[in-house]
């Protein structure tokens, strides 16, 4: 093991007694609807209600734990959360790749196998498909991530949970702010917020360009979102909120084979010239929320709709008649609706908690495809409409045998129809429609015991499935036609672990987790802009995650996290060979100093490490380990009604030579997407509040 890693483990597994604690309470006379809402209401809302307990499946980061950036890619978001793998692509086009687990880490764009929150309204789709690039990451007061068996009561992208988390404005205000970067970034943010009484509203708007470090890599976001929040006299809050984001530009310069990466990553690759490979993405979306978290009978519901447009020219001309075609042309439409009812009562003498919940959501892609003619599209080549509608019911019971230990169990049922009408039937392109329809289940069982002060034990155990989404269905390795013979991966997950926890100054976590998964989906082949899957055998999946974050004084505060996991095909064809796209190990070490003791000046140093990942199933070529450090400068000044943010920060120090992210199982082995080198950005806040 290598020097960084021991340091990392050994800040980890720093003695507690080490540690000054600010409050002497025991935990376990906290009472135990409050300490068992944190996972009531994370599995019916996605919101936490108990501050910064730390609870042995949820990890949360608030934004004093943020990287210091622009505000673009998650990433920023997610430090020093253990088994978070977040692939930087540095490719607009493409999005940021998230596994968590192992589980997404097939995604050839976007997010799959996870499911995606904004103030608990979904931001996937029924089949599984997330993006987090049309959220506006400004301002958010949390983020929080579920792990373990407990994340499959969320059914179809049981691998895990990422909830972003608004708040209601606390003051009237206006601020500006703008960042720039030494990679062309220019990025322009405006908000105004309005606090009257019971009723808040705020406004965003944010401007970004990028000219890229990579030839054919320029990108432009615009952006807007309005959110309104208001609480009624019987203690119900209702949240109304409408995001837009238009990218009317975002190249694509695709990825380089190994040879390629290693000679000159910052290269061309001719056919992102020669096909003008780019994307244009319209995406909006607007929801309605209202709940009541107080009193024994408690109740929430929300509904949302929206819209999603994508044009995108891939790196091919796609003239074969049945090549579906080298330019994508989707409209998705999806809506749904979800209403949970919570119970207290007591079994016998125990306190007892209930909650069932309804879920209907569905999506409609209109989708087509066009010969590219080198940037110009042309013959029709996919006509086709998919649809995919959900339904589900879900339960949760919580138990308190005793002051020490909890229990709680619940279930998922799901009901999935994926139907697509194929309207492009010519001579040599024959009739892709098809049909298929899920009826997949999840459960969980789990407990924890506290004892001494601020120990937990805790163990929990599930199954959870994942149906193939709509896209990953759309192509057969060979012949034509919807693949209908995809089935859901069904995973049992095991894990168990300790966990230490002293109110803000200290958290400490030790988790052992197993993952076993039938009919794993995973990449067939990626030939020409054509993705097909396959159900893997078996595959399995275990590992040690280690996480610490420490208030050490005014002055000083430490995040550290710590993964090693084993993930190999388990029997089949690659039996014994490691899942592509998946680190087996990942450090990571953040410290926070502030020399005068307040938010006047703040140093902050991220280094983080990561394994080799392998390209593709048989383990021939892979992406080199790497490592790199980050330091960034800033602080906050208030004068009155004025305040003020600047901060500027040095990303990957060491000029580290790396690849960001893989495409799995490309079969013309372009599969390195270079990440950025030693790279300098700054930002420049104001506010007036009024």
């Amino acid at each position: 093991m290598n020097s960084f890693a021991v340091l990392l483990i050994g800040v980890v597994l720093a003695p507690a007694s080490t540690f000054i604690a600010a409050e002497t309470t025991n935990p376990t006379e906290k009472s135990f609807t409050r300490s068992l809402e944190t996972i009531e209401t994370l599995v019916v809302s996605g919101t936490r209600t108990d501050g910064d307990q730390l609870t042995h499946q949820l990890m949360r980061n608030k934004p004093a734990d943020f990287m210091v950036g622009a505000r673009l890619d998650p990433a920023e978001l997610l430090a020093a959360i253990p088994g978070v793998q977040v692939d930087s692509r540095t490719n607009y086009a493409q999005d940021t790749r998230i596994s968590l687990r192992g589980f997404g880490a097939r995604s050839a764009f976007g997010v799959r196998g996870i499911d995606l929150l904004v103030d608990g309204i979904p931001v996937s789709t029924p089949d599984g498909q997330g993006q987090l690039s049309s959220v506006m990451l400004d301002g958010l007061a949390s983020v929080q991530v579920l792990r373990g068996p407990l994340a499959s009561l969320y059914g179809n992208g049981s691998g895990g949970v990422i909830s972003l988390h608004t708040s209601a404005p606390e003051r009237s205000q206006l601020s500006a702010a703008s960042v720039g970067g030494n990679q062309g970034l220019e990025r322009y943010h405006l908000q105004g917020d309005y606090r009257q009484g019971d009723f808040a509203v705020r406004g965003q708007y944010a401007d970004t360009r990028i000219a890229g470090d990579r030839p054919h890599s320029r990108a432009e976001r615009q952006q807007a979102a309005v959110q309104a929040y208001y609480s009624t006299a019987n203690n119900i809050d209702l949240t109304i909120k409408h995001e837009q984001s238009d990218d009317p530009l975002l190249q694509d310069p695709l990825g380089l084979t190994q040879v390629q990466w290693q000679t000159d990553p910052w290269q061309k690759n001719p056919l992102a010239e020669t096909f003008n490979t780019r994307k244009r993405v319209n995406h909006q979306q607007t929801s309605i929320s209202a709940r009541e978290q107080q009193g024994a009978n408690r109740w929430q519901a929300a509904a949302w709709q929206g819209g999603r447009e994508i044009t995108q020219y891939l790196g091919f001309s796609g003239d074969a008649i049945s090549g579906s075609g080298g330019v994508v042309d989707l409209a998705r439409e999806f809506a749904g609706a979800s209403t949970t009812l919570s119970q207290s009562a007591q079994l016998w003498t125990l306190p007892l908690d209930v909650s069932v919940g309804l879920e209907a959501a569905q999506m409609k892609d209109r989708r087509r495809g066009y010969v590219n003619n080198q940037g110009v599209a042309g013959d029709l080549r996919r006509n086709e409409l998919g649809e995919v509608n959900s339904r589900d019911i879900y339960s949760l019971i919580q138990l308190a045998p005793s002051g020490q230990f909890r229990m709680y169990t619940g279930a998922r049922r799901t009901w999935l129809d994926v139907d697509v009408d194929d309207y492009f039937i010519v001579p040599g392109n024959p009739d892709d429609s098809g049909m298929r329809n899920y009826r997949e289940q999840s459960w969980v069982v789990g407990g924890s015991y506290a004892f001494a002060d601020w120990w937990e034990l805790f163990a929990s155990s599930g199954r959870g499935y994942e149906t193939p989404t709509l896209t990953e269905m759309a192509y057969q390795a060979n012949g034509s036609g919807l693949n209908t013979q995809l089935d859901a991966a069904i995973n049992h997950q095991q894990q168990w672990g300790l966990g230490y926890h002293v109110n803000e100054v200290l958290a400490l976590s030790l988790t052992h987790f197993m993952i076993e998964t039938d009919n794993e989906l995973v990449v067939d082949q990626s030939v020409g802009g054509r993705t097909s899957f396959r159900n893997a055998a078996e595959t399995e999946r275990s590992g040690v995650e280690l996480f610490a974050r420490w208030v050490l004084n005014e002055a000083w505060r430490w995040q550290a996290s710590a993964q090693s996991m084993s993930a190999d095909y388990s029997t089949g064809q690659w039996s014994g060979k490691q899942l592509p796209g998946v680190a087996r190990d990942q450090y990571q070490l953040g410290v926070e100093w502030r020399p005068l003791r307040n938010e006047l000046l703040q140093v902050n140093l991220l280094a983080q490490q990561r394994s080799r990942i392998f390209t593709a199933d048989n383990n021939q070529i892979a992406a080199p380990g790497f490592y790199t450090v980050d330091l960034s400068v800033g602080g906050d000044l208030s004068i009155q009604t004025w305040a003020f943010n600047w901060w500027l920060k040095l990303a990957n120090l060491n000029d580290e030579r790396y690849v960001g992210s893989v495409v799995v199982n490309q079969a013309n082995g372009r599969a390195f997407e270079p990440a950025l080198g030693r790279n300098v950005s700054g930002g420049l806040k104001l506010a007036y509040a009024f």
